[in-house]
């Protein structure tokens, strides 16, 4: 599953911190984050070059959580963020996004397989 592997590596790149978040919230973090990407690509499941992005948002999510502070995020129990946070830390990589899906609908023209357009 990506999301295991999202989370690997997440927990990779979380090695040098000196407080890191049970796995268990940085699965739900890894979860979202994709689920997030997945809606805004218009997939059912996270491309492989969408992983990296998955990965380097939620160190982002992680460290604003822990140490650069979060001004307009309320934690709830078992320190839960809401939709609008990852939204707000998925903005940043819009561009990026915006690639993978040329490179989704170019992949998708080249298979021949049906598209819709909507207008």
């Amino acid at each position: 599953m990506a999301d295991e592997t999202a989370l690997s590596r997440l927990k990779v790149r979380l090695t040098t911190l000196s407080e890191v978040p049970p796995d268990e919230e940085l699965s739900e973090i890894v979860r979202g984050l994709s689920d997030r990407v997945c809606m805004r690509l218009r997939v059912r499941a996270l491309p492989d070059l969408a992983e990296s992005v998955v990965v380097d948002a939620a160190v982002k999510v992680v460290r604003r959580r822990l140490y650069e502070g979060i001004s307009s995020e309320s934690e709830g129990q078992a320190g839960s963020v809401t939709t609008s946070f990852f939204e707000q830390v998925l903005s940043e990589y819009d561009a990026d996004l915006a690639g993978i899906a040329d490179m989704l609908a170019a992949e998708g023209a080249a298979s021949g397989a049906p598209t819709v357009r909507f207008l």
